[in-house]
């Protein structure tokens, strides 16, 4: 994940959302989501068991944020995507009971577009589905999120440039 390509991010200085634990330590776990939009400026959201998320998650170790968001969308949505320019960062605190954790997310999220046929996904908990940004914002779990489609719909990009 150390990328010399990738700029450093000081992730003391960027929105953070949720609470960190009274007690103990959270556990920092490095994410990239896509703010997926389709032809017509609909979001992409992903409905699963936990919550309605955009596509995305964890970044694996030697990964990019852009590398793991190639390939959560293809897991999650079986859709091919490529990543855009626009980028922005956020931490969440979330408690995740699955895992008997809690968790610093330290979130790195990207504008994208799909290209290509779909195919299935490989995660058959997880549908896709698509929204105008103010309802996908409604509707998904995490504030992050919400907020990372509210300023990415208020920044000055064309949106047509997002997956260039």
């Amino acid at each position: 994940m150390n990328d010399p390509a990738e700029p450093r991010v000081d992730w003391r200085a960027v929105p953070t959302f949720g609470v960190p634990p009274r007690v103990g330590h959270a556990t920092v776990r490095p994410s990239a989501y896509a703010v997926l939009i389709d032809a017509g400026g609909r979001v992409a959201v992903v409905h699963t068991p936990r919550g309605t998320f955009l596509p995305g998650g964890g970044i694996d170790p030697g990964e990019t944020p852009q590398a793991a968001i190639v390939r959560e969308v293809l897991e999650e949505c079986g859709l091919r995507a490529s990543v855009g320019q626009w980028i922005a960062h956020a931490v969440e605190f979330v408690d995740s009971e699955e895992e008997s954790t809690y968790f610093e997310k330290h979130s790195t999220f990207a504008g994208a577009r799909s290209h290509g046929a779909a195919v299935a996904p490989l995660e058959p908990d997880h549908e896709l589905a698509w929204f105008a940004p103010d309802v996908a914002i409604a509707r998904l779990s995490p504030l992050s999120h919400r907020w990372a489609i509210g300023i990415f719909v208020a920044s000055t990009q064309p949106a047509g440039d997002v997956g260039d």
